[in-house]
């Protein structure tokens, strides 16, 4: 009905209220991307050993609020062998350590149309050539991407570059397609070869939106959860017998949305819920299944090191559009 009374308004056709909607949508996708852009180079300027991760994180995420958008997820700051999902905590003491190599994985969305990319910053010399693997892997899925390009393609891609440079791929984490307001839209893109991931995956299609974000370790090239929970998403409503879980439920998802969120976003919700309040509020709902959790990820080798570069694509007949590359 809307598109009609547009079309009587202003004298379009329906296939040019189409087009618009469709540059509307893109001009969302491209504008998140460069506040991304933004957002990384922050990082790279800011991140260095003896900095505090929470402070890191609150300019970053801050960066992206102050340009017009909002984070995506909750900006990961991932050290050595942790290869994604660190979070900083409330008030988070850590800091990067000397000689570390750090995974910076943040997002951006405007109305929900989001961008999600990640880079390695790294601090120790000896660890160079891994960050140059996974980077090279991602440099080289991006150059083969195209409307048609089939999908398991990719994973063999970047398991071959990597192993040719004596490391190993994380073979249980992948990419992930991209849709309004979901991070993981359910296609995969593995970082590995279908020997592996034993299910289809079908072929890259004309106008998607996909992550791409090879993982190199000189461990095991496999990753398990760790004891850590920084970053949680709502689920499901409080159901009838739950009820009197729905003001707190009211009051954290008014604040957070519908995407992942941090704890670090409720504090000063409330003033009268310090640190622990919130983590107590937030394991009532957790045991109710009104949120779920996602833990640290560690390589299974706990001794071993991981890097990690993402991209945003935007698949067209004749490549790809790079949305979070500043070339």
């Amino acid at each position: 009905m809307i598109l009609h009374l547009l079309k009587y308004e202003l004298n379009y056709t329906m296939s040019e209220l189409k087009q618009k909607k469709i540059q509307d949508i893109l001009s969302k996708y491209r504008r998140a991307g460069e506040i991304s852009i933004g957002a990384k180079k922050l990082a790279k300027k800011i991140i260095k050993p003896g900095v505090n991760i929470w402070e890191a994180g609150e300019k970053i995420e801050n960066y992206i609020i102050e340009n017009g958008a909002y984070p995506a997820f909750p900006i990961n700051i991932s050290t050595n062998n942790e290869a994604a999902h660190y979070s900083p905590d409330i008030l988070d003491d850590r800091i990067i350590p000397k000689k570390s190599i750090i995974k910076v994985d943040l997002g951006a969305h405007i109305d929900g149309y989001l961008v999600d990319t990640a880079i390695t910053l790294n601090f120790n010399p000896d660890f160079d050539n891994l960050s140059k693997a996974s980077e090279e892997a991602l440099d080289a899925v991006i150059s083969v991407a195209k409307a048609g390009t089939k999908i398991s393609e990719l994973g063999t891609l970047i398991e071959k570059i990597i192993t040719q440079a004596g490391y190993e791929p994380i073979r249980n984490l992948s990419g992930h397609q991209i849709k309004r307001y979901v991070l993981h839209a359910g296609v995969t893109i593995p970082n590995a070869s279908p020997s592996f991931i034993d299910r289809p995956q079908g072929r890259l299609q004309l106008g998607r939106i996909y992550a791409v974000e090879p993982f190199a370790s000189n461990g095991k090239g496999l990753i398990e959860n760790g004891n850590i929970t920084n970053i949680f998403r709502f689920v499901n409503p409080p159901s009838k017998k739950q009820k009197e879980l729905i003001p707190l439920y009211n009051r954290y998802k008014s604040k957070v949305g519908v995407l992942p969120f941090s704890p670090r976003h409720l504090y000063g919700l409330d003033t009268s819920e310090d640190k622990l309040g919130i983590y107590m509020n937030l394991r009532k709902l957790l045991r109710a299944n009104i949120i779920t959790g996602y833990p640290i990820l560690i390589e299974k080798d706990r001794k071993a090191m991981v890097s990690q570069f993402e991209h945003t694509l935007r698949i067209t007949n004749n490549g790809c559009e790079v949305l979070t590359s500043e070339t």
